[in-house]
């Protein structure tokens, strides 16, 4: 699948170190397979929308459009941050 960042994520990447930055878009890639990818689970299946977590650190929210065969990222933010506004879930 093709992945597609959202501008806000970007300019969000834009403020970490270039190490952080790496280590994230290493994640980023393995949304091409979003079904293999490690540590995602699903927040709303009827939309498809999804999280991945990254490290202990970092979580990812994105959305699958398989019409168009695209994932298109939606959020970055801590995992703190993530459960404050999505809830945990397990």
């Amino acid at each position: 699948m093709d992945v597609q960042i959202e501008r806000s994520v970007i300019k969000t990447l834009e403020k970490y170190p270039e190490k952080i930055r790496e280590h994230i878009f290493n994640h980023l890639r393995k949304l091409e397979d979003p079904y293999s990818a490690p540590d995602v689970e699903c927040l709303h299946s009827k939309v498809q929308v999804y999280r991945m977590h990254i490290g202990r650190t970092y979580t990812v929210i994105f959305k699958i459009h398989k019409d168009s065969n695209i994932v298109q990222v939606l959020d970055l933010m801590t995992i703190e941050q993530a459960h404050k506004r999505y809830g945990r879930y397990h």
